[in-house]
């Protein structure tokens, strides 16, 4: 767990690495198993045809790949104790193209003792590399007693 995080003031902001989305990436992740038949699976984010017929211009990174990228960002901040009581609420407002770069980042917005620990909430977002938010959010973790000392 970031130990930063407990001691930040409210309004800090964090940011996780910055990633690039290539096209072997997203294929990793939306082309289907890997001993298909035919490989890759013909999809809005692996065709430019199967995004065409979609009404898309060019294929887009599915939204689940970069919301991987806000979870590990999570846990780098809240450690263990997110698996147990992590919770996080998305929207995606716009799409990804391959090429772009994101970065997670969080905003510390409230830090409250309860009786099960220290419970954190964060605005969360992830930007694209010229500031544009692609998806905005929340997220909270209550920290056991042993874990906010």
């Amino acid at each position: 767990m970031s130990a930063d995080l407990l001691q930040a003031p409210l309004g800090q902001v964090f940011a996780g690495r910055a990633r690039q989305l290539t096209l072997a990436r997203a294929l990793a992740l939306s082309g289907g198993p890997f001993d298909a038949e035919v490989w890759p699976a013909k999809n809005l984010h692996t065709d430019l045809n199967a995004a065409n017929d979609a009404g898309l211009s060019e294929i887009v990174v599915s939204g689940t790949q970069w919301e991987g990228y806000l979870v590990g960002f999570l846990v780098e901040l809240f450690g263990m104790p997110w698996f147990g009581c992590g919770e996080l609420e998305i929207k995606i407002p716009r799409s990804v193209r391959i090429g772009e770069s994101l970065q997670p980042k969080a905003r510390l917005e409230s830090r409250e003792a309860q009786a099960g620990g220290l419970r954190l909430a964060l605005s969360v977002w992830v930007e694209n590399q010229d500031g544009a938010q692609v998806m905005v959010g929340s997220a909270a973790c209550t920290l056991p007693p042993a874990a906010a000392a």
